[in-house]
């Protein structure tokens, strides 16, 4: 016998014995037991890791989202505030006459809910939609103006609610608005509503029972998508996560949500740049993610216990088939992610080389994956940037750093495969795999942004032209006014005294040689002499009014309504009119313009009540709008109000001369002085029953223009 036979023999009787045989089950049970604990440990951590990372991938795609959007009105306000016509006449402290340029932006602009200008101490100036109760206002107290005041950069505020009426939370946008020489001249502010920023993540799939609430720079909740109409702002700085946010930390964790009462999943981000941050929660209940890491890992109890029944050799068989398996579901997830990518995804060797060329990169750079892999990078680039490139390339490859996040893009310039040119923006990152350099760049072509830019910037140019040309337009037209103003008060009036004098001259000293018609004649060139003479002056005060230079001050409009009361009763003593004028009411405007308007308006009531045995003339104010709106109003003669539009133009009469006097100037006179005080005019009757003329002014009027 052979020693290797009575070897064999000897380990045929080991396997034999009982208890050998128990000893090795022993150990083989106790090996697949600790397996399947440590495995199932694992698999847990993995699977709750991605549960989790879906969360938190959905908080930082939001937190990019505002970022972007913030970034988009911060640059919209700075476009504004550079117009060159914008910023000078702010530095002139036009206001109004600023704020009108600007008030195609809701519209172009529809997230902007209202902007407005203020002075470089944050008093109100201007706004547009036009609120005249907050015209006056200083906001130095807010923290739009601390902020944007603290270095004269653009600032994104926290979240606060409006002082004016209508009410409701908003976002204030502020950039400073720079003379030629760099002095602040004013502040723009643009608001939006805190409701926008909802809108703005909308499309973003938080997953069932999700909820999204955005604290802002000082910890304040702006927006909880559960209340989206809460007015109450609450602030949550003390915490534990809006600490983290604070702190600039980001991540996902379960924890126990005290408002609803059960276990969550809290994702939370910060806004990179702005100080804000977006939690997303979930209750793990309604987690699809996290069930299905509960039934995976039921399975996998199941399949261990299917296992520890088969021996530990088929355990073994069976991780290795399952790790393959998540392996190659991995990698084709990896594929499909990188293949339907619409940005250009490339990734090269230390060599420079193509290794990887994805379908958005065929379909940027006109190249197929087949023709370009194994190509230099150099194909893809102008070559006049070839060498600057690989040196680029080389200095990142020994940085530290592995890779530049999309805040630190850069824009470069790509190579299409037929030789054209093209504007991308790129992140870059790198990649360290058996001592070699990989770099995967992410590239997106601009372009079509370098043009919805272009055409903002024509668009501006051809603005500034228009504002020129306008102005260079109403200059002559001022002039031709001058020219016609000198003409008619020099050329025009001396002829028509001339034609009275001599009229007069004929009926005193010729008055015996004259029958009855020549006189009657005579007196009728007279009259019609002395009305042309009447409605030179009535054009002369028109135009004097439309061009005179304001001086804005209070007014006491019913001491003033009370004084030209008294010098109407003194032309017709006899006339017995009842005034009520009500008493304390004043307005902001040039108290000359005031006087003239008042006149003309007090002068027509009592004009046509001429004919009234108990006549009544009321000067008043009611509400509209919020706006006060004085109004004069008389029993008289009243109109038909389908003439209303007529009468305040030029010359337009709605009653015969021979009945009621006057050249049809007097209504477009006050419509001027209205408009000049940025307010309107207009007017309600009835015929035989009198009429009520309004009107209303800005705080602030609209100066003389040159």
């Amino acid at each position: 016998m052979t020693t290797l036979t009575k070897l064999r023999d000897i380990l045929a009787s080991f396997i034999g014995h009982s208890l050998f045989r128990w000893a090795v089950l022993s150990l083989a049970v106790v090996a697949v037991i600790a397996t399947a604990a440590y495995n199932y440990r694992d698999i847990d951590g993995d699977l709750t890791a991605v549960a989790l990372s879906r969360r938190e991938a959905v908080a930082q795609l939001m937190a990019v989202t505002l970022t972007e959007k913030f970034g988009r009105v911060t640059d919209v306000a700075i476009s504004l505030s550079a117009r060159v016509k914008f910023r000078d006449l702010v530095a002139q402290g036009k206001w109004g006459e600023a704020i009108e340029i600007m008030r195609s932006v809701p519209q172009d602009f529809p997230h902007i809910e209202r902007l407005f200008l203020t002075d470089a101490k944050g008093t109100l100036k201007a706004d547009m939609p036009a609120l005249p109760s907050a015209r006056g206002l200083n906001f130095s107290s807010h923290d739009w103006f601390r902020g944007v005041s603290r270095d004269w950069q653009p600032y994104v505020s926290s979240v606060y609610r409006r002082v004016v009426v209508p009410q409701f939370n908003v976002v204030a946008v502020a950039v400073p608005v720079k003379s030629m020489t760099g002095q602040v001249a004013g502040i723009l502010v643009l608001h939006i509503r805190i409701e926008k920023l909802l809108e703005w993540v909308a499309g973003i799939d938080m997953g069932k029972d999700a909820f999204v609430y955005i604290v802002d720079s000082k910890g304040q909740m702006a927006l909880d998508s559960r209340h989206q109409s809460r007015e109450k702002i609450i602030d949550l700085s003390a915490t534990a996560v809006v600490q983290k946010l604070r702190r600039g930390e980001q991540g996902v964790e379960i924890g126990f949500d005290a408002m609803g009462q059960e276990e969550s999943i809290i994702a939370y981000a910060v806004v990179p740049g702005y100080g804000w941050g977006v939690v997303v929660q979930q209750p793990t209940r309604t987690s699809m993610a996290l069930t299905a890491r509960d039934e995976q890992l039921r399975r996998l109890l199941v399949g261990y216990g299917l296992i520890l029944l088969l021996g530990a050799m088929t355990a073994f068989l069976t991780l290795r088939i399952v790790s393959a398996r998540q392996r190659a579901e991995g990698d084709v997830r990896f594929i499909t992610i990188v293949n339907t990518a619409t940005d250009a995804i490339i990734s090269v060797d230390q060599d420079q080389r193509i290794v990887l060329f994805n379908y958005g990169a065929e379909v940027i750079f006109g190249y197929n994956a087949a023709e370009i892999i194994g190509q230099p990078l150099n194909r893809l680039l102008p070559t006049r940037f070839g060498e600057i490139h690989r040196h680029h390339m080389q200095n990142f490859a020994a940085a530290p750093k592995t890779s530049r996040f999309m805040e630190e893009r850069r824009e470069i310039l790509g190579r299409r495969k037929d030789g054209t040119e093209f504007p991308a923006e790129a992140s870059i990152s790198k990649l360290t795999e058996q001592g070699r350099i990989f770099f995967t760049a992410i590239l997106r072509d601009v372009t079509e942004r370098k043009r919805i830019e272009e055409e903002i910037r024509s668009l501006n140019a051809n603005l500034e032209r228009k504002v020129i040309e306008r102005t260079a337009e109403l200059a002559s037209a001022n002039k031709e006014l001058e020219a016609f103003s000198y003409s008619v008060s020099h050329d025009l009036r001396a002829p028509l005294r001339a034609i009275d004098g001599f009229s007069q001259a004929l009926l005193e000293d010729y008055s015996a040689k004259l029958d009855d018609q020549a006189r009657d004649y005579l007196g009728r060139v007279r009259a019609a002499s002395q009305h042309m003479a009447e409605l030179i002056d009535d054009m002369l005060n028109l135009a004097r009014v439309t061009r005179a230079t304001m001086q804005p001050a209070p007014v006491d409009l019913s001491a003033l309504a009370a004084s030209i009361a008294g010098e109407l009763r003194q032309t017709q003593p006899e006339r017995a009119v009842e005034f009520v004028i009500q008493p304390g009411l004043s307005a902001e405007g040039d108290a000359k313009l005031m006087h003239i308007l008042l006149t003309n308006l007090l002068s027509n009531a009592w004009k046509f009540t001429g004919k009234q045995e108990h006549a009544r003339i009321e000067f008043g104010a009611q509400r509209d709008n919020e706006v006060p709106a004085y109004f004069v109003r008389d029993n008289g003669a009243g109109f038909d109000m389908k003439y209303a539009d007529k009468l305040f133009s030029v010359f337009q009469r709605l009653h015969a001369i021979n009945e009621f006097p006057g050249t049809g100037v007097g209504l477009a006179t006050v419509q001027r002085i209205v408009h000049r005080h940025g307010g309107r005019a207009w007017a309600e009757g009835a015929v035989g029953l009198g009429a009520t003329f309004y009107f209303t002014v800005s705080p602030e009027p609209a100066q003389a223009t040159a």
